[in-house]
């Protein structure tokens, strides 16, 4: 991101180095002010937007590159399960193949058998055709002239039970060569059938194997696809993540300068007060001044924090010590003089209460809240009221290390205006 310092600010932050190396009070307007807070502040704004967009922007990819991920699985469960199909259905040709060879040869044996009885028929057919001849060619046309023509009568009737046992036997065997020969015609065109009916399975197979190669093939493309777009998702995840570092990196920068602005400025504040004491001296009183300011809008974070600074400072001082503390923190928030605008942001001022800057503030903020007790919540509350016990007044020291000092005493610590406690 390219820094938008303007002159102006740069100028300002030059001066008030300058100021405050050679440790002269500043009047001059090029010291940084509020406006340069607001400035840099809005900078920091637009680059969080920038980081919040650029997360954005990673989670979504993210997100995508997850789905894409899901669908290469699931198509390389998809992938897996058509090539067991095909494997099931080569098998499966393989066994129809099978079949086919071996209805194949019972159809050439019944062709095999079906030529044979065709042969055995011609054969039949001359054998009859001979003797039917014969029987032309010498004729006996009754049983009177095979009686007389032969030896005796026993020799006529045996050659009238031949001619006649010759004929039955040319009719069955008619008989039995017409009923082989159908029943062959009839087998062959079974297995002409099966053989038919079969061929058709296996083409039937081997389209079913063909359109499962095809979408094994477009689902292979789906993948290698798949393997592309994640590869990308996960160059642009690269990408975006070294921007948001850079974006990162860019943010703590701005945010190091507005600490550095918001120290000169209130390191301004602290030397216009100096500058602006001069002689003035005050006496020490134990007057209570009660005044009642207009109430903050504090949040229960905020209340607890300065409950937890009131304990830390004045835990043992009784309620009024308590409130003491907490309306010192209330009116920096309305002294003019004081940069911060708000309650943490007063607790946090640099060097301002010794237990934020020893640790022990944050030690029992974040693990010992239990060891505050409710006066110092009520102190807080009253404090973020507007009440006052001790008028404007904005700052505390232990009155026993300074026993020489002017300002309104409460329990063990005595208050002033002004930071040298002339008032």
């Amino acid at each position: 991101m390219k820094k938008t310092r303007s002159l102006k600010m740069i100028r300002k932050i030059a001066v008030m180095a300058l100021v405050l190396a050679l440790g002269f009070p500043s009047y001059a307007s090029e010291t940084p002010d509020e406006s340069d807070v607001q400035e840099i502040q809005q900078e920091i704004d637009n680059q969080q937007q920038e980081i919040d967009k650029t997360q954005q922007e990673i989670d979504e990819t993210e997100a995508k590159k997850q789905k894409l991920q899901q669908a290469k699985e699931d198509m390389e469960s998809y992938l897996s399960d058509l090539n067991k199909q095909y494997a099931s259905l080569e098998e499966e040709i393989a066994d129809l193949n099978s079949q086919i060879e071996d209805k194949q040869a019972e159809i050439e044996q019944a062709q095999a058998d079906l030529e044979e009885a065709k042969a055995v028929e011609e054969q039949q057919y001359a054998d009859m055709k001979a003797r039917i001849q014969y029987m032309y060619e010498h004729p006996q046309n009754s049983f009177l002239e095979i009686l007389l023509t032969s030896g005796s009568f026993a020799d006529a009737l045996n050659q009238a039970g031949y001619a006649a046992s010759i004929t039955e036997y040319d009719r069955k065997m008619l008989e039995e060569y017409v009923a082989q020969k159908e029943a062959i015609e009839e087998k062959e065109a079974q297995l002409q059938g099966e053989m038919e009916a079969l061929e058709e399975l296996q083409a039937s197979v081997e389209e079913k194997q063909s359109q499962v190669s095809a979408l094994a093939d477009s689902t292979s493309g789906q993948i290698s696809q798949h393997v592309n777009e994640i590869a990308q998702a996960q160059a642009d995840l690269d990408g975006k993540n070294n921007t948001l570092e850079n974006q990162k990196e860019v943010l703590e920068q701005l945010i190091a300068e507005k600490k550095q602005i918001e120290a000169q400025i209130e390191a301004a504040k602290a030397a216009e007060i100096q500058a602006s004491l001069g002689d003035v001296t005050g006496v020490r009183t134990t007057e209570l001044e009660y005044v009642q300011y207009g109430a903050y809008n504090a949040t229960e974070e905020e209340i607890t924090a300065l409950a937890v600074l009131i304990y830390c400072e004045a835990g043992n001082q009784g309620a009024e010590g308590q409130l003491a503390v907490g309306a010192v923190v209330m009116n920096r928030i309305r002294d003019s003089r004081f940069a911060q605008s708000d309650i943490m942001s007063v607790i946090r001022a640099s060097g301002q209460f010794s237990p934020v800057t020893s640790g022990r503030f944050d030690l029992i903020l974040e693990q010992d809240l239990g060891s505050v007790p409710e006066s110092c919540y009520i102190a807080a509350r009253r404090a973020a009221a507007g009440e006052s016990n001790i008028g404007n007044r904005v700052f505390f020291r232990t009155y026993a290390s300074y026993p020489s000092l002017s300002g309104l005493v409460i329990g063990a610590h005595i208050f002033s205006y002004t930071w040298n406690f002339s008032a």
